[in-house]
């Protein structure tokens, strides 16, 4: 009897001693959870600018060295019309008006779309690679289309000037977000993105001037050298804060770890390329909404000028209305980027957009054959439209946006569970720049089939195909104002009142 109570004791100590632990080990797994958690909200909260770390003049240096570079680039995005015009008369005179534009079409995707690689290399290696590399590809392309004479030496040439500000854009205005808290970013982000204004009233007048003086091959050789000092003074003031290893070559499968070049470079590319970020509703109902609203945008500066003059502007008055729209836009950039500190800027973002809307099917539609009515719109679309460039990136810092990702499951093996992995799955947020050129990798396919489109519907330009065509712009502004609502509400948890 003793001998059975004794063994029952050990029996039930043996227990205990197992039950303690298992409780120990179910301790442990969850301390490294709460640990790993820890570590992704510091790693967070020390890429965010403290009001104590906030160095004004080296923030102030950056958003001028962002404002140079962005002058040089969309600038001139906004000032390619002069070019194209010139070309289209001369060089290319022999060519039909669709192949000249397809031509630009695919410069202004290029723009934008190489954005997608451009994000992920800025987010690891900082500004200076992608703004070398973009200025050599820019300067030389332009040095190219100098001398160029044939359709095919205009396209290889514009796609160098393309891929150029592809890789020169998208880390020109994700640095700014690196070094200027968040209640002062919309008034620092516009003011960097002013370039595109002053460089789209600048180079236009620039242009037409030379062109007639010291012809087309040095004037744009000009703009060449122009660009390149503008893009020099960029590359030594906006430098990264920081860095991140978007890589994650340290996985485990099983207990081997993964030594293939193949499978390094396939979780590369899920590691760059994110797109499971568009399972995220409200940063998929942005795209759509940045999408619809750009493509109106580009169609209007593309083609203003023509519709002026089959209204019976002059040529040179047409371009002044051009002129009249950039110089808008200043206003434009940073007014809205000041109220957007206040009241958030989505809210904002939205009230432009609708008031564009107006604009276009209340002023443009049933009074545009006025030529008052016409310089009073570019005031109106340049100044209202002119947020879209300004408080994007401004309302993608207000976006956490998530992706999954597998990471090694590192605990001691488990003796009381058999189904324990070497792998298991965290959401982790991804960097500003990936979500910025993911976003534009997309809105830039709008520029590609945009143009086309508008030429399809203007055919031979009658006042009634220019009537549909204002209308394909409205409509086209309106889906965006819908799209950022929509984006809006699931951001905020449908929510009306609160700074967003």
């Amino acid at each position: 009897m003793t001998r059975a109570v004794e063994t029952i004791e050990l029996r039930s100590n043996a227990r205990s001693e197992n039950d303690k632990d298992q409780e120990n080990h179910t301790d442990f797994h969850t301390r490294h959870s709460e640990n790993y958690r820890v570590a992704l909200k510091q790693e967070d909260s020390d890429q965010d600018v403290n009001l104590e770390d906030f160095n004004k003049w080296k923030a102030c240096g950056v958003v001028v060295g962002s404002f140079l570079g962005l002058t040089s680039n969309f600038g001139v995005i906004n000032s390619v019309g002069v070019v194209q015009t010139y070309i289209s008369e001369h060089q290319l005179s022999h060519v039909e008006a669709s192949t000249i534009s397809w031509i630009f079409s695919v410069y202004l995707y290029l723009s934008f779309s190489v954005g997608l690689i451009a994000g992920p290399i800025f987010v690891m290696k900082g500004t200076l690679p992608t703004l070398i590399s973009g200025t050599v590809l820019v300067v030389g392309g332009f040095m190219g289309a100098a001398d160029s004479k044939e359709v095919w030496q205009f396209v290889l040439c514009f796609l160098l000037i393309g891929m150029g500000h592809g890789l020169n854009i998208t880390p020109l205005v994700c640095v700014v977000s690196q070094y200027w808290p968040q209640r002062y970013l919309g008034r620092a982000s516009s003011c960097a993105t002013l370039g595109g204004s002053i460089g789209g009233i600048v180079w236009p007048l620039l242009l037409r001037s030379l062109y007639p003086k010291i012809g087309f091959a040095w004037g744009t050789r000009t703009l060449a050298f122009m660009c390149l000092f503008c893009m020099i003074m960029s590359i030594v003031l906006a430098r990264e804060r920081y860095r991140k290893n978007l890589f994650s070559f340290n996985e485990f499968e099983g207990n081997d770890k993964v030594t293939s070049k193949r499978k390094l470079i396939r979780k590369a590319g899920k590691s760059i390329l994110t797109f499971s970020a568009l399972k995220d509703a409200k940063y998929t109902l942005l795209i759509c909404g940045v999408f619809f609203g750009e493509l109106s945008l580009v169609l209007i500066t593309t083609y203003y000028a023509s519709y002026a003059r089959v209204q019976g502007m002059s040529e040179s008055s047409s371009y002044l209305l051009l002129t009249i729209f950039n110089a808008a836009g200043i206003v434009g950039r940073y007014v809205p980027g000041h109220m957007a500190d206040i009241w958030g800027p989505f809210n904002i973002m939205i009230l432009m957009l609708t008031l564009s809307v107006i604009s276009i099917l209340v002023v443009w539609l049933p009074f545009g054959k006025y030529k008052g009515v016409l310089y009073a719109f570019s005031v109106l679309i340049g100044t209202f439209s002119a947020s879209i460039y300004s408080l994007m990136p401004l309302s993608l810092t207000y976006m956490p946006v998530y992706i999954e990702q597998k990471i090694p499951n590192n605990f001691p093996e488990d003796p009381f569970n058999d189904n324990f992995t070497t792998e298991r799955t965290v959401k982790v947020p991804i960097e500003f720049g990936q979500k910025y050129g993911l976003l534009y990798f997309f809105v830039s396919i709008g520029n590609l089939i945009g143009i086309p489109i508008a030429s399809a519907v203007i055919g031979n330009g009658s006042q009634y195909n220019y009537s549909m065509f204002v209308v394909l712009t409205g409509c086209f502004m309106s889906l965006s104002v819908v799209f950022w609502c929509a984006s809006r509400f699931c951001l905020a948890d449908r929510k009306l009142f609160v700074k967003v």
